[in-house]
């Protein structure tokens, strides 16, 4: 394209309000535990990472996570999304979320108790989420996720966290 055709200034205001439909269609499918509908929501080049950094998790890319997604949606039953607190800071294109999960799990006597603060990222446009940061849960995630991994590999799934 050429830099000399002029091309309108995105309005903040119109961006805004797409940033806010496709954070309330992402917080919808995550309610509902719907995992083809979340993965549709994240761009090409879409990033998420599990926090606190200590947990030393690697980054993993939209394919990365869109497989850990669909085990996790698969696995968990009866599952229970309290959103607590929504944050939408339209200027810097992000959200953060603070919310609550439960569920029953395939693992003997473990439920899925989980609290979240994740922090996303809107592409420019406001149509996809680019970055998802999960802060879970330490202490819950240290208990459950080897017990969780162990029952996937005894199951034949992969068991990345």
């Amino acid at each position: 394209m050429s830099p000399y055709l002029w091309r309108p200034t995105p309005d903040p205001m119109a961006i805004a309000k797409v940033q806010e439909e496709t954070l309330n269609k992402f917080l919808l499918a995550w309610k509902e535990q719907r995992a083809e509908d979340i993965t549709a929501l994240w761009s090409d080049d879409f990033k998420q990472r599990v926090l606190p950094l200590s947990l030393q998790l690697p980054a993993k890319s939209r394919t990365e996570a869109a497989i850990m997604n669909n085990i996790l949606s698969s696995k968990l039953t009866n599952w229970k999304l309290d959103i607590r607190e929504i944050v939408h800071d339209t200027s810097r294109g992000s959200a953060a979320v603070y919310a609550i999960a439960e569920a029953d799990t395939p693992v003997a006597g473990e439920k899925w108790t989980n609290e979240y603060s994740v922090f996303t990222s809107f592409s420019e446009d406001g149509t996809k989420i680019t970055r998802l940061e999960e802060m879970v849960d330490t202490a819950f995630f240290r208990h459950f996720f080897p017990k969780f991994q162990q029952h996937l590999m005894e199951s034949g799934k992969p068991a990345h966290a």
